[in-house]
């Protein structure tokens, strides 16, 4: 009668082990990592747009443009942030990404930090020359970009719509994910962007995805 196995048969067993793990792992892992981006996106969004209630609460300003200048009178978003995100203590500057520049293929964010749950926040304008006019009354036209990476600068893939977020702020704080519902009604859109753009078999503008995001309950549907 035999007993055990032969060496032949455990390497066999090993073998097909290690064949299985390896196709079902990265699988796993991705899973993995799109339940968590929708809750860490969130909590940056939240954390964004208390730090903007905070200025204007504690400056008993009206609007972020009233408060966030630097000495010569220019506009100095960062700096507030920096001040009032609890944190925001590790300052980062010319951190190189891809995927950011659709016309060069990379981005140099003007300045950003890392909170204190690993995401890092980039302002990239203050605010943006070309701010939107006749917007819905809730809203201030002029905006600042902000990129939102969920797991940090050092940790890959820092792709628009994996780990990386586009968002809005108004100068009234709001904080407005971009291609979503709210972008539509903050530029008077025609249609929410995602619904064209970032859909279940894979994204052609992941900056969209950041609106797919936040409509879908902060989840990761694509």
């Amino acid at each position: 009668m035999k007993k055990g196995f032969t060496l032949a048969e455990v390497l066999i067993t090993l073998g097909i082990i290690g064949v299985i793990a390896a196709t079902t792992l990265p699988a796993l892992q991705s899973n993995v990592s799109k339940s968590a981006v929708g809750p860490a996106l969130a909590k940056v969004t939240n954390t964004l747009e208390n730090a903007n209630k905070l200025i204007m609460v504690d400056n008993s300003a009206r609007t972020l443009k009233s408060v966030c200048v630097d000495d010569s009178g220019a506009d100095d978003y960062y700096a507030c942030l920096r001040t009032n995100v609890p944190g925001a203590d590790i300052a980062l500057s010319d951190v190189s990404y891809k995927s950011y520049d659709f016309s060069e293929d990379v981005f140099t964010p003007e300045s950003g930090y890392q909170v204190n749950d690993g995401a890092t926040i980039y302002v990239t304008a203050n605010p943006a020359d070309d701010a939107l006019e006749d917007v819905p009354t809730q809203y201030d036209g002029r905006y600042y970009t902000v990129y939102v990476d969920t797991n940090g600068y050092k940790k890959k893939p820092n792709a628009l719509g994996h780990d990386t977020f586009l968002f809005y702020v108004d100068l009234r704080g709001s904080v407005i994910p971009y291609g979503g519902t709210l972008y539509k009604a903050y530029t008077n859109g025609d249609s929410i962007l995602w619904e064209e753009s970032c859909l279940p078999e894979g994204p052609t503008d992941g900056a969209a995805c950041t609106g797919s995001v936040a409509d879908n309950a902060w989840k990761v549907v694509y």
